[in-house]
């Protein structure tokens, strides 16, 4: 897992196709309908809008994909889990490159995701979206980078 700034992409990926992929972030804004942009054989952009909550039944992982998640607006807390904190409630799905989780324990970590900033979550990241920071439920626009996880071996 990555939390930094979105600005420090490229202390983490020294690819030269992460500088195309963090320049399309500047076509993406508060008014772009939510939905699929940018599909290339090694990645795409998925932007949504949602409430946040106080519960999340989401706890998943991927392992074909990395996740670049990216907010344009709004405050969102994701915990992230290790394998023996968790169960497999859906097993993987290859079509969608997700596995399901219920949780069994607490986090090993907790991440408030800002405009700005950016969270990775690799194939051991089992993370629990959409949770609200300090209670407050709010509305909010993301940006969730979908990257063939061939890319960082």
């Amino acid at each position: 897992m990555i939390v930094d700034k979105i600005v420090a992409y490229n202390r983490y990926f020294k690819n030269k196709i992460f500088h195309e992929i963090f320049s399309k972030l500047e076509e993406i804004n508060l008014n772009t309908p939510d939905g699929e942009y940018f599909r290339t054989k090694d990645y795409y952009f998925k932007v949504m809008s949602y409430k946040t909550k106080l519960s999340s039944p989401i706890v998943e992982s991927h392992k074909k994909e990395v996740d670049i998640q990216i907010l344009l607006s709004g405050k969102e807390k994701i915990k992230v889990f290790d394998f023996e904190n968790v169960k497999i409630k859906k097993e993987y799905d290859e079509v969608i490159d997700c596995v399901f989780y219920e949780s069994n324990g607490e986090p090993h970590s907790i991440v408030n995701l800002y405009p700005n900033s950016m969270a990775v979550f690799f194939s051991e990241d089992i993370h629990n979206p959409q949770l609200a920071v300090d209670s407050k439920i709010e509305n909010l626009k993301k940006i969730v980078i979908k990257i063939d996880e061939k890319l960082f071996t």
